[in-house]
């Protein structure tokens, strides 16, 4: 009995070593899990958010032409990306305070001086949205979510004794949701759908800043 078992374990090591890397590659990420994908922030800057050692403010511009039903886009995105932030060990400034300034200042954002002079932070995270919409494009029936622009980063340094806001990173942001066909209003409610699809794009801008697995949902 000993001597199948034995040669039982030969054989799978066989099989381990015929099957190349591949199959190893394949049992590590069974046992850990998808491998982390880097912060792009933390790439392209040198700067690791998630020690806990530079505050952050989230804010958020949308066009001038926005529905109705999306007036609260800037307010929503900004808690999303603040929330999962802070989850991944984020020092961010509260959401609530952010979007209270945004409307004691008309509304808009425009510019990241004034907000380095108002919050004690070392970074001023902006999602600049260029355009937004849910609806498919000549058939306001099916839903299919498209979001474009920019989210810009600003470290903030004293100079000439003044708090001045420094361009650090910038980088361009599209997600399209469905990918593949629109989905009929039908089978989907329009205010889950902007839900879902908000989340998305909250997950989108916020994995810029620290490690996460692929395909990591909220």
């Amino acid at each position: 009995m000993r001597l199948q078992i034995h040669s039982l374990t030969i054989a799978c090591a066989g099989v381990v070593l015929l099957s190349g890397c591949s199959f190893g590659v394949m049992f590590s990420k069974l046992i850990t899990g998808d491998p982390l994908f880097p912060a792009q922030f933390k790439q392209m800057t040198g700067t690791d958010l998630t020690k806990g050692k530079h505050r952050v403010v989230v804010v958020c511009s949308v066009p001038a032409i926005v529905d109705e039903d999306l007036s609260s886009l800037n307010v929503d995105l900004i808690e999303g990306v603040t929330q999962r932030m802070r989850i991944h060990g984020i020092d961010v400034v509260n959401a609530d305070a952010v979007a209270r300034w945004i409307d004691d200042n008309g509304g808009v954002v425009t510019d990241p001086n004034a907000i380095a002079r108002h919050f004690d932070v070392d970074y001023v995270a902006w999602i600049d949205v260029q355009a937004f919409s849910l609806r498919e494009e000549n058939s306001p029936a099916l839903l299919r979510g498209r979001v474009q622009g920019f989210i810009r980063v600003f470290k903030v340094e004293e100079i000439n004794r003044e708090r001045t806001a420094l361009s650090n990173y910038t980088n361009e942001f599209t997600t399209i949701y469905p990918s593949h066909q629109p989905i009929s209003e039908l089978g989907r409610s329009p205010l889950l759908f902007q839900k879902e699809f908000v989340e998305r794009v909250c997950n989108q801008l916020a994995e810029q800043f620290y490690d996460h697995r692929p395909g990591n949902d909220i």
